[in-house]
C-alpha cells in the first residue's frame, strides 16, 4: 500500500473516530459513527420513535375525518417537535377563526424538506426501514386530505351561520316577552291611577299579582 493511500485511511478513520453528538442519545460521542449500531443508541431510537408515532397516528385519524373547531389561541397555537427535522413545526392549520386540527401536522410530513430530513434521519441512526412511511405523507393522500379539509370547512360555517340565527331568533324572542311584560305592567298603573279610592280598593281584590300602594 503506497504512503498516499495510508494517508487518505489514517485521514479517513480519524474523522470516523471524531465527536459525534446524537440527538437521539442527546450525548456527545467520540467512538465515531459506531455508536448508531449499539444496543443503546437503537433501544433510544426505538423508543423514541414508538412515542413519535403514536402522535403522528393520532393525526393520521384526521385525514379520514376532519376535524374544525372555533380557534382558540390558548389550544391552536401549539407546535409540536419533529425528530426527523430536529426542528419545531406548527400541529394545527388556523386562521384565527377556526382551526384544523392536526392540520400543520399533516402538512409538515407531507412536505420536500421533510422527506429530505427523514431520509438523512434514519441513514444517521440507522433506523428500520420498515417504519419510515410511518412518518411521511404522499402528496396525493395530502391533496385528498386538502379537498376533505375545504367540506369540512364549508359544513363548520354552515352550522355556525345556523347557530347564529338560532341565537338571533332566541334573543328577539327574550325581547318581545320583556316588552309585553313592560307593557303589562304599564297598563295596570295607567289603570290603577284612573280610579277613585273605592275602585282601587275593588281593584286591588281583584287583579292578582297588584299589590296595594299606600
Amino acid at each position: 500500500m503506497g504512503k498516499q493511500q495510508k494517508k487518505k485511511r489514517k485521514k479517513s478513520s480519524s474523522a470516523e473516530e471524531g465527536p459525534l453528538y446524537c440527538t437521539v442519545c442527546r450525548q456527545t460521542w467520540f467512538g465515531g459513527r459506531g455508536h448508531v449500531h449499539g444496543v443503546r443508541h437503537q433501544a433510544r431510537l426505538g423508543a423514541l420513535l414508538g412515542r413519535f408515532a403514536l402522535k403522528v397516528e393520532e393525526a393520521r385519524k384526521t385525514l379520514t375525518e376532519v376535524k374544525v373547531e372555533k380557534y382558540d389561541f390558548t389550544r391552536h397555537e401549539e407546535n409540536f417537535w419533529c425528530h426527523c427535522c430536529n426542528g419545531d413545526a406548527k400541529k394545527h392549520i388556523t386562521n384565527e377563526s377556526l382551526a384544523v386540527l392536526y392540520g400543520g401536522l399533516l402538512e409538515h410530513f407531507a412536505s420536500l424538506e421533510h422527506l429530505k430530513q427523514t431520509n438523512k434521519f434514519w441513514w444517521e441512526h440507522k433506523a428500520d426501514k420498515k417504519l419510515k412511511e410511518k412518518f411521511l405523507l404522499s402528496g396525493d393522500v395530502y391533496e385528498k386530505f386538502k379537498i376533505a379539509v375545504a367540506k369540512a370547512v364549508e359544513n363548520y360555517e354552515e352550522k355556525e351561520d345556523e347557530y347564529i340565527k338560532q341565537e338571533a331568533e332566541y334573543i328577539r324572542e327574550v325581547d318581545r316577552r320583556r316588552q309585553e311584560v313592560v307593557q303589562a305592567a304599564f297598563e295596570v298603573g295607567f289603570t290603577w291611577m284612573s280610579l277613585n279610592t273605592t275602585d282601587r280598593a275593588t281593584f286591588y281584590r281583584w287583579t292578582p299579582g297588584v299589590c296595594s300602594h299606600s
